[in-house]
């Protein structure tokens, strides 16, 4: 399995967001214009492959480009969306695998809605550190055993703490949205990660099986993030993934 390619890019052997996912992004339709996500995916595939400039900001969403006013509450704060990203490689796909982390959670004040990814999967930083690079290894892990990976968050939206859970409209429209999500991949597992992340996709009655693993940051877990990754490997259905 490759490594980095140095000065020519960083994965190159990854294709971020290809072809399908321009189809598959239309499930986002009831949060935001598409076409202003194929704008923040290209931008993110070039980030992905040839890393962030000094002093780089995260893409933004702005507020013309929204199709529901049910975030207009949460303008004064910061609000998070996580891009879902369509992860493969150039090789004929045995099956798909989509990866739900909980939320895209945000910390902040100004009054923006900031675009990231799963785990922070366009960053070359994250994607060789502590519990995100962990995950990126799974993701590769997947990908050069013949699966292609959505990786999205199982909550859509971030406006606060328990924010999401208290507002029953934007709830349900996220639940509406990992609904599309999952109908248009068809996945043939589920991988949630964390508690939050489990109990959205059971209760937007999503119909792919979900296997649910702890959340790599859970308080008590010991021993080395290399752990982390077989649990979660073994969890998917490790050698049998391959068999």
């Amino acid at each position: 399995m490759a490594e980095l390619i140095g000065a020519e890019g960083f994965d190159r052997d990854i294709l971020f967001n290809p072809s399908p996912w321009r189809e598959l992004i239309m499930t986002q339709n009831e949060l935001f214009d598409p076409a202003t996500l194929y704008d923040i995916s290209d931008r993110l595939r070039q980030e992905f492959h040839h890393g962030h400039m000094p002093n780089r900001k995260m893409p933004e969403i702005p507020r013309e480009n929204w199709h529901t006013d049910l975030l207009a509450p949460y303008l004064s704060k910061t609000i998070g969306y996580d891009l879902p990203c369509l992860i493969s490689a150039d090789r004929t796909a045995r099956g798909r695998i989509m990866l739900c982390a909980q939320d895209p959670k945000r910390d902040g004040d100004e009054p923006i809605l900031s675009v990231g990814t799963f785990f922070g999967i366009d960053s070359d930083y994250h994607r060789y550190r502590r519990h995100w690079g962990m995950i990126w290894q799974l993701i590769r892990r997947c990908v050069f055993s013949g699966y292609d990976i959505w990786a999205t968050d199982a909550v859509k939206l971030y406006a606060g703490r328990n924010v999401i859970r208290k507002d029953r409209a934007l709830r349900e429209l996220c639940f509406s949205v990992i609904r599309q999500e999952v109908e248009a991949f068809q996945p043939d597992r589920i991988l949630a990660i964390g508690n939050d992340a489990r109990d959205a996709l059971v209760a937007a009655g999503t119909q792919s099986p979900v296997v649910h693993v702890v959340h790599p940051t859970a308080r008590g877990l010991k021993g080395p993030f290399k752990d982390r990754l077989e649990l979660y490997w073994e969890a998917l259905g490790g050698n049998a993934l391959t068999a």
